[in-house]
């Protein structure tokens, strides 16, 4: 009873410091030490057990830790509904199980089930094999995590919401790798040095009762691949920016509660509201871009009351206009859009949303699951239907370039960001509605997971929110400018005396876009790194599997 307790503890402790890494407590030192508690609840089970029983205890543990990880993480889920605040996590908690299956059996290193008190000798290979098969199950072990993460950022539509990666977004040095790798690719060097380090710890432990302490090669080998991922990362850094478009940006955070957004009482106060919060700044000065968030408008693109409203507009000053907002199109359907104009709305240049959120812009399987249908319509009354096309949207102020538009929760999703990737000056333009969940940690830990793409494809971004965190990126995911003379501050919209990112206001700024950007590994050929290791950890998983006694 009493180990029972301890390993229950273990694995919801695991799950509670993972939780504090991310936005909303910000402990990003605890990445590295949050699995050791599981490792030990995984690897120290009562003598004698089957490997088939470790399988089943493994995936009981893991999930454990999940659940305790995603209620916490994802507690702002309870703004929309207190079922989405619960099953969510429940769901997602099946992946850890996964994981805690598989590194409870194959990613489980043999000398964590041998006697204590057994000699180990004194020949060289004794000391190298340890280490050796340390390194092994480390690899597994970091290898079905990444695969895993791959498979949760596409499975039933896909939700890779803060990965393990994500927690080293206060770390700008180590989360350079990412254009190599990717951010699940991040998540191997974490899971490699947790399940070393926790190997480690274990052998000390039966040195120390034996009075011998030995080298440790496969420590030196973790803290060697820190130290690379360190030292790349210090490279990027310092690479002084090259020959780049000076693109003058208005962002424009309106601020509109989320009760308020969709009643039509309120249209008009809305439509005053980006009028003024635009023409303050584009009467005083000259601007390129102005940027306003997700479905910033009541009405769709094709209403003569917007044609009328934007083409006054954008009369008054020559600029480009970007906006979220939705398009309902005769026989084509209705779309979540990002539309830029210049002059008037006569040419619209339009990127129809892809990637839709389930529950939020369209209900699955409404037509076989009536039951379905009748839960989501009072929130969602009609689908919107999916864009097709994958294609950067060509800007001309001040010289050409193009942007990468992503819509909402897109800028999550670094295998659809990389398909806009040209070789061409490109921005990064997101634009995003996080009134849903309040005053919550769901805005900052959506910033913290779309800055991974600036990092991914070295490509800035200027980030539009109707309520949230406005803000620009640069190519190494920094919100600083780091070029600047005197260093400056946050290009983010903020109150500077509380720090309060939930107002009404609009962000003047100026943002490089580099002439000739990279085309990055990562942009080049995706999650590979992630799906290889997966499908290693897997063909290693089906050996264990085909060991298992009947």
């Amino acid at each position: 009873m009493i180990h029972k307790i301890w390993t229950v503890s273990a694995c919801l402790t695991a799950g509670i410091l993972l939780a504090l890494c991310y936005p909303g407590f910000n402990c990003g030192a605890l990445v590295w030490v949050w699995m050791l508690p599981l490792f030990a609840a995984l690897w120290l089970p009562k003598p004698g057990i089957s490997r088939r029983k470790r399988l089943f205890r493994g995936f009981v543990l893991g999930y454990l830790a999940g659940l305790s990880f995603f209620l916490i993480n994802l507690s702002w889920l309870h703004h929309i509904h207190f079922a989405a605040a619960t099953l969510l996590p429940a769901f997602l908690a099946l992946y850890f199980g996964a994981w805690g299956a598989f590194a409870g059996s194959t990613g489980r290193p043999e000398f964590a089930h041998s006697p204590v008190n057994s000699s180990l000798g004194n020949s060289r290979a004794t000391l190298i094999r340890p280490a050796l098969q340390s390194c092994y199950v480390a690899l597994l072990n970091g290898g079905a995590w990444c695969g895993l993460e791959w498979l949760r950022g596409w499975v039933l539509s896909g939700f890779g919401w803060n990965g393990l990666g994500v927690a080293l977004h206060e770390n700008l040095i180590l989360i350079q790798l990412a254009d190599i790798v990717g951010v699940t690719g991040l998540a191997f060097l974490i899971v490699f040095c947790s399940s070393v380090s926790a190997a480690v710890i274990l052998r000390i432990c039966r040195e120390l009762r034996r009075g011998r302490l030995r080298a440790h090669l496969d420590f030196a080998i973790a803290v060697s691949l820190v130290c690379g991922a360190f030292f790349y990362g210090t490279l990027k850094l310092s690479n002084p920016p090259g020959e780049s478009i000076e693109v003058r940006v208005l962002l424009v955070q309106g601020g509109v509660a989320q009760d308020e957004k969709w009643d039509a009482g309120n249209a008009k106060a809305i439509y005053d509201k980006y009028r003024k919060m635009t023409l303050r700044y584009t009467t005083l000065a000259d601007f390129d871009l102005v940027i306003w968030p997700e479905s910033s408008l009541p009405f769709s693109l094709n209403d003569k009351f917007n044609e009328i409203y934007l083409n006054e507009l954008l009369s008054t000053k020559d600029f480009e206009l970007v906006l979220g907002i939705n398009e309902n199109v005769i026989d084509e359907g209705v779309f979540n859009s990002i539309v830029a104009l210049r002059g008037n709305v006569s040419t619209p240049r339009t990127y129809r949303k892809i990637h839709l959120v389930p529950f939020g812009e369209f209900v699955p399987f409404r037509d076989t699951l009536p039951f379905l249908d009748k839960i989501a319509s009072s929130e969602i009354g009609i689908d919107f239907d999916r864009g097709k096309i994958a294609e950067p949207i060509l800007m001309e102020k001040p010289q050409p370039y193009s942007i990468i538009p992503l819509v909402c929760f897109e800028d999550t999703f670094g295998n659809l960001a990389r398909r806009f990737v040209r070789n061409s000056p490109q921005l990064i333009v997101n634009v995003t509605n996080d009134g849903w969940f309040g005053h919550s940690a769901a805005s900052a830990q959506h910033l913290a997971n779309a800055m991974f793409r600036c990092i991914e494809l070295r490509r800035p971004m200027a980030r539009a929110a109707n309520t949230g965190i406005t803000c620009l990126v640069d190519s190494c995911g920094s919100l600083y400018d780091r070029w600047a003379e005197d260093q400056g501050g946050k290009r983010q919209v903020m109150d500077p005396s509380t720090g309060n990112t939930f107002i009404e206001e609009s962000l003047p700024e100026l943002i490089s876009v580099p002439v000739n950007p990279p085309r990055t590994l990562y942009a080049k050929v995706g999650d590979t790194f992630s799906i290889s290791l997966g499908l290693l950890s897997l063909i290693a998983a089906f050996r264990g599997l085909c060991r298992l006694k009947p």
